[in-house]
């Protein structure tokens, strides 16, 4: 590195190609930028020299780790010294009518990244809450069913969830009014009583009185599912045809929903159409791609929610 070093302060006068334009030969911006570029590329390639140097000092010392310990206490291995990179020659760029905003937003947005992390999966920054994408404790879902029973119902549902929110103290209002929904929905697929207002489309005859088996959630930390045995004196062929009759039915309805789906992935190949006003009920984001599948009540599915969850609920997709 020395060498380049050492030429480029011996050329400090006119520093240019044979070939460049007498107009340009004597701009000392020009010159500038090319012994910039000189110094960048002797670096490079002393930097690709010192790699094969590390990969062979790596190699030998795999073969012989005792060896090669007693040569670095020895003195007798040289390691690569660090290059000092150069900082770009101070160039007034608006004489030239050069935008320089474009490179200063490009290097903000990737420090902004650099510094954001991930939580669950998610990005994280710092206009983010603390709270955000964490799981729900027993300890706020329980103080969260005492809040909608202090604070009931409103004609504009935001303002109950703020007031809740502000009182529970550790989730925002958007954070509340998603969990409320979530909530809601599983005591009406439970059939249990909701304290408030129902989410639309999901709250039907057919969940009453109707058991199923529940994963460990914080949803119910005190619930216990009662167990249901059928009733020996009822006509069994009757219930298995009953039984078989729905099963049917469901698996038809099935299959009607996934090449429905399947239709509208391949217009989204086509003519992709983004549902920025649209938060989906499922994976709880806005702006996805694709038709919104909704029960024109209220609820509305992405693509990808209608195929994972499949909810039983007539959805038409909406573009």
């Amino acid at each position: 590195m020395d060498y380049s070093d050492q030429e480029l302060s011996d050329n400090d006068g006119e520093f240019a190609f044979e070939t460049d334009h007498l107009a340009i030969r004597g701009n000392k911006d020009y010159c500038d930028l090319l012994k910039y570029i000189v110094q960048l590329e002797a670096q490079k390639v002393q930097a690709l020299k010192d790699i094969e140097e590390l990969a062979f000092t790596k190699s030998k010392a795999l073969k012989d780790p005792l060896n090669f310990v007693q040569d670095i206490k020895s003195g007798n291995i040289k390691f690569p010294s660090r290059q000092t990179i150069a900082d770009l020659p101070d160039i007034e760029w608006d004489k030239y009518g050069i935008d320089v905003t474009i490179g200063n937003n490009s290097k903000s947005s990737k420090e902004e990244l650099e510094s954001s992390m991930k939580v669950r999966g998610r990005m994280f920054t710092d206009n983010k809450p603390e709270t955000f994408n964490q799981l729900w404790s027993c300890e706020e879902q329980k103080r969260l069913e005492e809040l909608l029973e202090i604070f009931p119902e409103e004609a504009v549902e935001s303002r109950r969830c703020k007031k809740i929110a502000d009182a529970l103290g550790t989730r925002t209002p958007v954070q509340v009014m998603s969990r409320i929904q979530k909530y809601f929905t599983k005591l009406a697929k439970a059939g249990l009583p909701i304290p408030g207002r129902a989410p639309k489309g999901v709250y039907k005859d057919k969940y009453r009185d109707k058991s199923s088996f529940y994963k460990k959630s914080t949803f119910f930390p005190q619930l216990h599912v009662p167990v249901k045995m059928d009733d020996p004196h009822n006509n069994s062929d009757s219930m298995d045809s009953a039984l078989f009759s729905e099963t049917t039915n469901g698996n038809k309805n099935m299959l009607e929903l996934l090449k429905a789906a399947k239709e509208q992935r391949q217009l989204d190949e086509t003519s992709p159409v983004y549902q920025t006003n649209t938060m989906c009920v499922g994976c709880q984001k806005t702006g996805f791609l694709g038709a919104r599948w909704t029960d024109n009540a209220g609820t509305d599915f992405c693509t990808d929610c209608v195929v994972k969850l499949l909810p039983i609920e007539k959805l038409i997709p909406v573009r």
